[in-house]
């Protein structure tokens, strides 16, 4: 099979999709060479991950990577957040194919950026 059944849940489940209304960071990352995009909202209590939401456009993979990004960081740590790699993303959904591996680093450039921008509202970046 080319993909893991975790991915194929989450692409046709996703879940946390859609945006949030102000949220307390913010961050995109994106693949050029196909136009994907991803947006991670974040929800911070006492500087942990209460709640994330995503959207995105592009590939199954880039949008099933999403919602297990979104689910794999509720509750974490901001600070643990800001190096975040690509790799723990795709573990998420059970591995990617290597012409899809771009979905995972998208997804996690969203994240690592989402921290930073809510680190850096609160004044401790």
């Amino acid at each position: 099979m080319r993909y893991s059944e975790t991915l194929v849940d989450h692409f046709r489940n996703p879940r946390n999709a859609g945006m949030m209304r102000e949220p307390d960071g913010v961050g995109e990352g994106e693949y050029p060479e196909c136009m994907d995009l991803a947006r991670v909202y974040l929800r911070v209590r006492g500087g942990q991950v209460v709640e994330a939401r995503f959207q995105s456009y592009g590939c199954g993979p880039t949008i099933a990577t999403s919602s297990a990004g979104t689910e794999l960081i509720t509750g974490a740590q901001l600070a643990e957040l800001v190096e975040l790699s690509s790799a723990r993303v795709e573990r998420a959904v059970g591995g990617l194919p290597e012409d899809r591996a771009h979905a995972a680093e998208v997804v996690s450039a969203a994240i690592r950026a989402a921290a930073r921008d809510a680190l850096g509202r609160a004044g401790r970046t």
